[in-house]
């Protein structure tokens, strides 16, 4: 019989009186509060006060990531932003709320039992704890997944690997708060800088989880599917040497998104998406791609 997997934490936190609200009962999550573990899997700095030094000190410690628990309640979303945005330079994770932490944690364990990219990826999608998550995160790169794969034989490459591209491509999701990712307010500009730091979060992951195997692939699908023709994508925002996968994942991802509901609003027709994605062919999406879009749509 195989061992149960447990998913180890070092969770620091500043005021002990709050250990035994932070005494958290889940199966196979240890946390110890007395940085039990030389190298745990995940670091959380919970503190009110943000010291910037004491998170560089950990930060590669951990085999995952490490978390800081901003217990603070900010005073606008610009804060919140500024600081995620200058966090995850450093591949520091900020979160703000305890049920953000913890939803992070599960995933996390999730991830490990896994083991690998391509097997930790279809977990996650077979792990769908809301209607929210459903719509925004599983149900999405099963749809990215079939129409990136359609595109590609459109274009000549039946390869198996660009559906499972597809799957993987929001990975890093579960980096980003759930009370944001899920909530069913418009998102702003500040939001939208958050939201996009998940192409970052997902390159770490794959980093972690693919030792190698089938890199390229997966992390040009992951790092550089919101790159656009025109420079004005993320998170680099090239003009040149957009990988193909990225490309056709660009087209799948974008008509896929508007053609479902999401929490904050319904879903756009088809023809209004295909009208869209068609006339930003040159300007956002590749011309080639939107084509072969076009014919198996």
């Amino acid at each position: 019989m195989q061992p149960s997997i447990n998913l180890t934490v070092n969770w620091d936190i500043d005021n002990r009186k709050l250990i035994p609200v932070r005494n958290i009962h889940f199966p196979r999550i240890e946390i110890s509060f007395n940085r039990d573990f030389a190298y745990p899997d995940v670091w959380v700095y919970e503190s009110e006060e943000y010291d910037f030094d004491s998170l560089l000190r950990i930060k590669d410690r951990p085999r995952y990531f490490t978390v800081y628990f901003a217990r603070k309640f900010f005073f606008n979303i610009e804060e919140f932003s500024f600081l995620s945005t200058q966090l995850a330079g450093h591949r520091i994770i900020l979160f703000s709320l305890f049920d953000d932490v913890l939803y992070f944690l599960r995933k996390m364990l999730l991830i490990k039992e896994a083991g690998g990219l391509i097997s930790a990826a279809k977990v996650l999608l077979d792990s769908v704890e809301t209607d929210n998550e459903r719509l925004v995160i599983s149900e999405h790169s099963r749809n990215v997944a079939e129409i990136s794969h359609r595109i590609s034989t459109m274009l000549g490459e039946n390869d198996e690997d660009i559906k499972i591209a597809g799957l993987i491509h929001d990975i890093g999701k579960i980096c980003i708060p759930a009370s944001l990712l899920f909530s069913d307010k418009t998102f702003d500009d500040q939001k939208i800088k958050i939201f996009q730091l998940h192409a970052l979060w997902g390159e770490a992951l794959c980093d972690k989880l693919s030792h190698g195997i089938g890199g390229r692939l997966f992390l040009e699908s992951i790092g550089f599917h919101h790159e656009r023709l025109n420079g004005k994508g993320y998170l680099r925002g090239i003009r040149k040497n957009i990988p193909d996968i990225a490309k056709i994942i660009a087209v799948s991802d974008v008509y896929t998104a508007l053609t479902e509901d999401r929490p904050y609003r319904m879903h756009f027709d088809k023809d209004v998406a295909i009208t869209y994605i068609n006339a930003k062919a040159g300007e956002l999406f590749d011309p080639e791609v939107v084509e072969a879009f076009k014919k198996i749509i």
